[in-house]
């Protein structure tokens, strides 16, 4: 949401995603995690394998054994394979490169006894199940289908069985094998041509599919199983059955049927798709298994019969891509087909092809493996699932060993919708063979759609421990591996949901885990063997790398933060070659080498600092070059096959990139999320290393999502660097150069070159443009977010609080609505669209809240916009109210646990020396060691426990502050620099979220004392954790001012010396400071707005800076510098407030006082000042000591069960009304020529016929001037009664805003009648200066109770108006401010007593009445002039006199009564004196 860049120093937000990530927001959304990366739009790039949605890669069946698979003694085995054949094993899972296309022309008639060349004719491409890219050594014409039984005859006599051909069974299978090659190839052109004319259309591919992988000859010769053959009468009996299932074209309807069926099923790699998995990192549309699984359904949809295009050579290809065919024992095909007839296709070729390796499989009594396995693929090429499933199974009656045919056979059985003999036939191969990378990926793919990822985790657990390197690195024969895997998760303890998860599988990595030595396996001598830390080639590492990264994204999809965050660090790892022992060292050599780069010199000292290395993307794009010069790419994928830009090398690559990109990701989330932490390490300088990772991310994959998430983190560095040549000029207002903000500017606009539909990249934009004051132009990227994602809640949440501060409200319920709609749990969207639809009276399905017996919330609003009385017996809690407080409440639990499992031995240890040092003797600070070690024993695992200890952190550092001021000014004491070093939190213990609803809105919405005090808490310990942890601070706690001398130095503030309510209340208190005794430093957030009032302030304050430019460090060292004993905060939770800055603690003392009404719940507010009535002391924390270490040990201000009390903060009680209005001084009029009362009278009457023509005189003016999200049900029903009972009269209210005034309208017809509603008035809002003076007109004011009138309180009170109002709650200041103001401009004696008990209601009801009473007792006559007779007359004539001698309008007194609280505060600082301060208790002196 927005960002808290005015509020705290942000160390992050998604981010949502964002999709995993959160975007920087002052209210934390709680966010739809879909995986721990942004992903952008369709086509925007690979993002790495997301399993969360069951989504995963088809099958891609082998068509041959591989020895490799098969772990065997060593003495069974003839001899290693060359490398040459490793390589072609490994090329098999590489795809075609993007954007290749197939084009065939009429090939070349071989010559007749001709072996065919591999190497110089034309290459045709085609991907397989497993990738590969199939080569096709010739063209071919592609003629109108022709029927197996039409097969010209002179290829019958050729390569029939009966031929010299037939029966040399090697020639007849590579020449079957070429036909299988140009079906395939033939399938994947048509496939591109109909991708082509869908894209040109506008219309989604088809599903993608992919064949098997085109068979190799064993390498022995052809593979024939021997055993006891069958009689001659059985295999005469059989061969009629078995030809019609497994081989007779006439038989079959593979051709005959319609073509659309395979058609429909081609793939093409590189189409624009949305990422699922693949080890490969390609990207496909949507889920293939699914299609299989309804194939019979589908495969008669159309019988439209494709246009077959037209083919020409390809003009180039890279070699290393395709694989030639390899000639078994030497043999070779003789063609001798001198003219191929013009009917010839592919698909009629290979169904030949088929019907002849039938009949060579009969010959053998189905003995012949290899046929067997080749027939199956070309059965399942040809889209005859249960043909190819009848193959497969004769390999396995023959071998039921044969891996290769298991795993086919699973295939075809997922393509009949057998999902459970598929998984059985995977599983068994798996166990078998863990390194059979293809059983392996589609077992994991069919759990993953299954949504079983618990399972499919624990077979890739099962494959990790199965494989792994149990001997010494100096051991292995693999020269270049240099270190063993440290830091897989499969020695590890179960994930978090493997303890949860329900399903029983039979994985178990504990006790059926695979055995193997290394050493027993032949491909050991391929290069580059156990780098990855697996016993594996070097050319597999990036398939093991993928399926480790996919089981990342299955933890994280599961909650299991941790798990996940060891699974990506284990796939960097094994990328960069296991030349690192953990994260840690990667991240220490990517800074060494970029500092020493970057600075040009050794980069020693820069690593002594934690700041963050700022980079321009463009720097940050050279990170693995400097990085791996040596490899140019990182080490452990030296050994994938092919060059730099082939599919599969670029697939690993992205994956490495994706890892970092998820692994820096759940670092930044748990820095800004306790919740996401748990189990996660955190990294040793946190921004610092988390851009490290980012940055190697970027370099090896230039990704949108990597420049949002870089963006993000840049906004929250609050350090500023010099600005490098080569970084762009910065031309926004108060936006440094090189700074982290201006670099986020630039990250983000980096990604949006990458992909201009990026919706988060515009989101995050706006949300940085929206902090540094440029709405409009925020407003306009979220516009563009919500135009590429329409259903992007984030977005849209921030769109409507964006319009909402440009006063577009009506606009902002919409997009409210729109993203509640996408996410009815989206906690953000729910409380911004209550806020706005309560700020407007949309009160409809409101609800209501009937805890306490109706006694905070009397009166609901049901769907039909009618009332319920929630004190009638069975009343519940209801509607959009309940919905947020159950949201925050929810929310408030969760974060009890913040922090939990901070406290270590060791830990507590080092917290003890750290904040008792300096307290008591030596026996003293002892005993005082063993207690607070006892309590944090007490803590340790317990809820509030990083609470308890952020806190006492927080006042360890200012009992430190203490002793330095003591020993320098009252001792005379030298300590070292040491003595006062600053207590440090714990580096495990995250930033905490925030509540989603603020403290502010509390003020509206009825919650209990103990959910307002806890939401402030919050907001407090996330500011304070915040700013702790900020590089600038430093290492002792700052040095103290000098004594007064003789006056004290107060610095206030504030955002609001401008043209705002605080500046017209306060606007002479800095200049009226007695010089003797208190010396005024204002410190000024915001820019000038050039009005009177800052103007004035300006003038007057003796010391004025203007820091609206300034960084939190900055400002606190100039404040620190000038010397400031007590700093007023004048803000507290309000927009623009600068929380950090206190929170550095640069001043001994720190209060808060007139910005907030309310408690601050923070360690960094000593202070408030108040009232009796505003706060009654039973409202307060029992234990009002706080002093030094022991009080926080014993106070229970966290984990406290009291649902009574709210302030933790010392009150200073002030003698009259803690309120300050500089009415007096600066109202219009205050200067002239004060009138009399009959003058005054004459001047009211004026007014209100001028404002009101049409009303009679002896009609009586009720009025409410409150912005109307102060007004609630249970109010506003009230006065409607009011009116009833009052017929004369009428109830003007401002149209603030003026959707408000339609909604109050039909509500008041409702509830009241038409009668009562039309004597509802609305007027528009007046400029400040005339709102004063007409206020006069109104007989009576009535109050809101939810939240009282506060600067317009005082407003109607120097106008003479009498004020009506009802203190609900003892515990909310916001709603007692207007009687503590009410009180202070009555006069003193028993006549102001007596007022104020007529005017201070105790009740609802009682309100009413009192209303009613005085309204009666009114009574005006036609042609009165306003003189009219009653006690609401004499109320008014009391007030008018008195505000020229009342205490609330006598600034000057309120000044010097401040003046005493500064003076008691400061003296009881000095001796360590703690409590409340009533002034009434002490002399007033000045």
């Amino acid at each position: 949401m927005d960002s808290m860049l005015h509020q705290i120093p942000m160390q992050y937000m998604n981010a949502p995603q964002f999709y995993g990530q959160t975007v920087p927001s002052v209210i934390q959304p709680s966010l739809q995690y879909l995986g721990p990366t942004a992903s952008g739009v369709q086509g925007a790039g690979p993002y790495g394998p997301y399993w969360h949605d069951g989504t995963f890669v088809p099958y891609r069946p082998a068509a041959l054994r591989d020895p490799y698979l098969h772990h065997q003694p060593a003495s069974n085995w003839t001899g290693p394979f060359a490398n040459s054949q490793v390589a072609q094993q490994a090329q098999l899972w590489q795809h075609h490169p993007q954007g290749t296309h197939t084009h065939w022309v009429p090939r070349p008639v071989p010559t007749p006894n001709a072996p065919l060349s591999f190497q110089d004719q034309y290459l045709l491409s085609a991907t397989y199940h497993d990738g590969t890219v199939a080569t096709s050594n010739y063209s071919v014409a592609h003629p109108p289908r022709t029927e197996p039984h039409n097969v010209p005859t002179h290829v019958a006599t050729e390569f029939g069985p009966s031929s010299p051909n037939g029966r040399q069974r090697d020639r007849t299978f590579s020449w079957a094998l070429q036909q299988y090659r140009d079906l395939i190839a033939f399938i994947h052109h048509s496939r591109q041509e109909q991708q082509r004319t869908r894209s040109n259309n506008g219309q989604h591919g088809p599903r993608p599919a992919f064949y098997p992988r085109p068979p190799k000859p064993s390498p022995s010769g052809s593979q024939l199983v021997t055993g006891k053959l069958r009689s001659a009468s059985n295999s005469h009996t059989n061969d009629a059955s078995i030809h019609a299932s497994l081989g007779a074209p006439e038989q079959e309807s593979s051709l005959s049927g319609p073509p659309h069926h395979y058609e429909s099923s081609l793939s093409t790699p590189g189409l624009e798709a949305t990422p699922l998995w693949s080890p490969s990192g390609l990207q496909f549309q949507d889920n293939e298994y699914e299609r299989r699984a309804s194939h019979e359904q589908w495969r008669g949809q159309s019988q439209r019969p494709l246009q077959a295009p037209q083919w020409t050579p390809p003009t180039q290809y890279e070699h290393d891509q395709f694989r030639t065919l390899r000639r078994s024992s030497g043999s070779m095909v003789s063609s001798l087909v001198h003219q191929l007839p013009p009917e010839d296709s592919p698909r009629s070729r290979a169904s030949v092809a088929l019907s002849y390796l039938t009949k060579l499989c009969q010959d053998a009594d189905w003995r012949w493996t290899d046929g067997m396995l080749l027939g199956g693929c070309l059965a399942y090429g040809l889209g005859n699932y249960q043909q190819a499933h009848r193959w497969y199974t004769k390999v396995l009656e023959v071998d039921s060993t044969h891996l290769e045919a298991t795993s086919n056979l699973a295939a075809t059985l997922l393509a009949l919708g057998r999902r459970r003999e598929a998984e059985q036939h995977w599983t068994k191969a798996v166990k078998a063979a863990p390194n059979h990378f293809e059983a392996i990926e589609h077992l994991v793919g069919l759990l993953c759609n299954e949504q079983r990822s618990a399972d499919a985790v624990r077979v890739i657990q099962y494959v990790e421990t199965s494989l792994r390197q149990t001997k010494p690195a100096d051991q292995l024969k693999a020269s270049d591996r240099q270190s063993e895997c440290s830091s897989s998760t499969a020695s590890r303890s179960p994930c978090q949901s493997d303890l949860s998860d329900r399903i029983v599988y039979d994985f178990d990595i504990d006790s059926e885990a695979f055995s193997a030595d290394w050493r027993d396996n032949p491909a050991a001598s391929e290069p580059g063997f156990g780098s990855s830390g697996f016993a594996i080639p070097g050319c597999d590492n990036g398939r093991i790398l993928a399926l480790i990264h996919a089981k990342g994204n299955m933890l994280y999809g599961l909650g299991d933060n941790g798990g996940a965050a060891r699974a990506f660090e284990d796939a960097v790892l094994i990328a960069a070659g296991r030349r690192f022992k953990n994260i840690q060292g990667i991240i220490q050599h990517v800074l060494t080498v970029v500092c020493a780069t970057l600075y040009q010199r050794p980069s020693k000292d820069e690593l002594v600092s934690a700041d963050p290395i700022l980079l321009t993307p463009d720097q940050a794009l050279a990170t693995a070059k400097l990085c791996f010069p040596q490899f140019g790419e990182l080490p452990g994928l030296l050994h994938i096959p092919g060059g730099h830009q082939t599919i599969a090398r670029r697939a690993v690559i992205s994956t490495t990139s994706n890892s970092l990109l998820s692994l820096a990701k759940i670092f930044q989330d748990g820095m800004s999320n306790s919740g996401r932490s748990q189990g996660v390490t955190p990294l040793a300088c946190g921004v610092r290393d988390i851009l490290a990772l980012y940055y190697l991310s970027l370099s090896l994959q230039p990704s949108p999502s990597t420049a949002n998430n870089v963006g993000i983190l840049l906004a929250s560095v609050q350090q500023a660097a010099a600005p490098m040549p080569s970084q762009a000029k910065v031309d926004i207002p108060g936006v440094v150069p090189g700074s982290g903000i201006a670099l986020a500017l630039q990250y983000y606009n980096y990604g949006l070159q990458l992909d201009q539909h990026h919706a988060h990249l515009y989101t995050n934009l706006g949300s940085l443009l929206k902090d540094i004051g440029q709405l409009d132009a925020a407003i306009n990227m979220y516009e563009r977010a919500v135009r590429c994602d329409g259903k992007f809640d984030i977005a849209l949440a921030n769109l409507a609080n964006a319009v909402k501060d440009k006063g577009r409200v009506s606009d902002a319920i919409i997009y409210y609505k729109r993203a509640v709609d996408v996410s009815p749990d989206f906690a953000e969207a729910v409380c911004g669209l209550a806020n706005a639809l309560n700020s407007v009276c949309g009160w409809k399905a409101r609800g209501g809240i009937a805890e306490d017996g109706g006694k905070r919330d009397r009166w609901h609003v049901d769907d039909h916009g009618m009332l319920l009385d929630a004190r009638h017996p069975g009343a519940t809690s209801s509607g959009w109210i309940k919905r947020v407080v159950d949201i925050v409440e929810k929310q408030l639990v969760e974060g009890e646990t913040w922090g939990r499992g901070t406290l270590t031995q060791p830990l507590m240890e080092d917290l003890v020396l750290q904040v008792v040092t300096l307290d008591g003797s030596t026996d003293d600070v002892k005993e005082r060691q063993n207690n607070l070690r006892k309590t944090l024993e007490e803590w340790a695992g317990q809820r509030w426990e990083g609470a308890r200890v952020t806190r006492l952190v927080e006042r360890a550092t200012r009992r430190i502050g203490w002793h330095r001021y003591r020993d320098t000014h009252v001792r005379k004491k030298q300590r070292t620099a040491s003595s006062y070093a600053r207590p440090q939190l714990p580096a495990t213990l995250t930033v905490p979220p925030a509540p989603t609803v603020l403290p502010f809105h509390t003020f509206t919405c009825p919650m209990s004392a103990k959910q307002i005090r806890t939401i402030s808490q919050r907001n407090g310990m996330r500011i304070s954790v915040s700013t702790l942890r900020a590089p600038w601070l430093p290492k002792q706690v700052y040095s103290p001012p000098k004594p007064p001398s003789p006056h004290l130095r107060v610095g206030y503030v504030s955002s609001d010396f401008n043209n705002h309510p605080l500046a017209h209340l306060m606007q002479s208190v800095f200049g009226l400071h007695s010089r003797k005794r208190v010396e005024a430093y204002c410190y000024a957030t915001t820019a000038s707005d050039k009005s009177v009032h800052r103007e004035q302030i300006e003038s007057e304050a003796p010391v004025f800076r203007d820091a609206s430019t300034w960084t939190a460090e900055r400002l606190v060292n100039q404040i620190v510098n000038d010397g400031i004993h007590i700093l007023v905060n004048l803000n507290g939770y309000t927009r623009g407030a600068r929380n950090e800055v206190f929170a550095a603690r640069p001043a001994p003392i720190q209060m808060s006082f007139m910005g907030f009404a309310g408690t601050l719940g923070a360690e960094w507010c000593d202070y408030l000042l108040a009232d009796e009535t505003a706060i009654p002391p039973d409202t307060l924390r029992p234990w009002r000591r706080n002093v030094d270490v022991e009080d926080v040990l014993v106070d229970e201000t966290n984990g406290s069960e009291d649902s009574r009390w709210v302030y933790g903060e010392n009150i200073i009680y002030c003698r009259d009304t803690f309120f300050c209005c500089d009415h007096k001084q600066s109202a219009p009029g205050a200067h002239d020529e004060v009138l009399s009362w009959e003058e005054e009278q004459h001047e009211r009457w004026r007014m209100r016929k001028e404002l009101f023509p049409q009303v009679s005189d002896d009609t009586l003016i009720f009025g409410n001037f409150n912005q109307l999200y102060k007004i609630d049900p249970t109010t506003f029903r009230t006065w409607l009664r009011i009116l009833a009972r009052v017929p004369k009269s009428i109830l003007w209210l401002l149209r603030f805003p003026d959707l408000g005034e339609s909604h109050l309208l039909v509500t008041a017809r409702q509830w009241a009648g038409a009668e009562v509603a039309s004597r509802v008035i609305f007027t528009d809002v007046a400029p400040k200066h005339l709102h004063i003076s007409r206020a006069r007109i109104c007989d009576l004011v009535l109050d809101t109770a939810e939240c009282n009138a506060h600067t317009t309180a005082a407003d109607v009170l120097w106008s003479g108006t009498p004020l009506l109002t009802l203190p609900r709650y003892a515990y909310k200041m916001c709603s007692r401010m207007a009687a503590s103001i009410l009180k202070g401009a009555l006069p003193t004696g028993a006549e102001g007593t007596r007022a104020a008990e007529e005017l201070v209601a105790t009740s609802e009801d009682d309100y009413e009445e009192k209303a009613v009473i005085l309204a009666k007792s009114l009574t005006y006559t036609p042609g009165c002039e306003g003189k009219a007779a009653g006690r609401l007359m004499e109320l008014r004539k009391m007030l008018y006199h008195a505000r020229w001698t009342s205490a609330l309008f006598d600034t000057k007194r309120w000044v010097r009564d401040l003046e005493d609280a500064y003076r008691v505060a400061w003296h009881r600082y000095v001796n360590g004196e703690g409590g409340d301060i009533w002034l009434e208790k002490n002399s007033r002196r000045g």
